[in-house]
């Protein structure tokens, strides 16, 4: 009987150090899907000043596939953030059709994103 009940607890031990793995895991690629992104606008915003329009939509499809991978992640924990990312990230798809490029607009909305990826944790 002490042997099940040494059992019962080591497994129960053993799943909630796994769960608390998992969450943890999915912060780190969280934060570092976040950090690509920050990069990519890095990038961005040296295409639109160079008034470069194919690289721009280049980054803006790099940004999209980049926030698709944790995007739901954020969500789920962060939804007060969430909105502060899809905003600005639509605006950007959306400018980069344009021809020739707004970029107030765009430099506008690069910053308001980059804002918003420094609160994703």
């Amino acid at each position: 009987m002490k042997t099940l009940k040494g059992l019962t607890v080591l497994i129960s031990l053993v799943l909630v150090l796994a769960a608390c793995s998992s969450n943890s895991s999915n912060s780190s690629s969280t934060t570092d899907g976040a950090k690509k992104m920050q990069d990519t606008l890095t990038e961005m915003q040296k295409n639109v000043e160079a008034n470069d329009a194919a690289k721009a939509a280049k980054n803006a499809e790099e940004l999209e596939s980049s926030w698709e991978k944790f995007e739901d992640d954020v969500k789920a924990n962060q939804a007060d953030v969430y909105g502060k990312v899809e905003d600005p990230l639509g605006a950007i798809q959306t400018g980069v059709k344009e021809t020739p490029l707004d970029q107030a607009v765009l430099k506008e909305q690069i910053v308001k994103l980059n804002d918003a990826l420094k609160e994703i944790k």
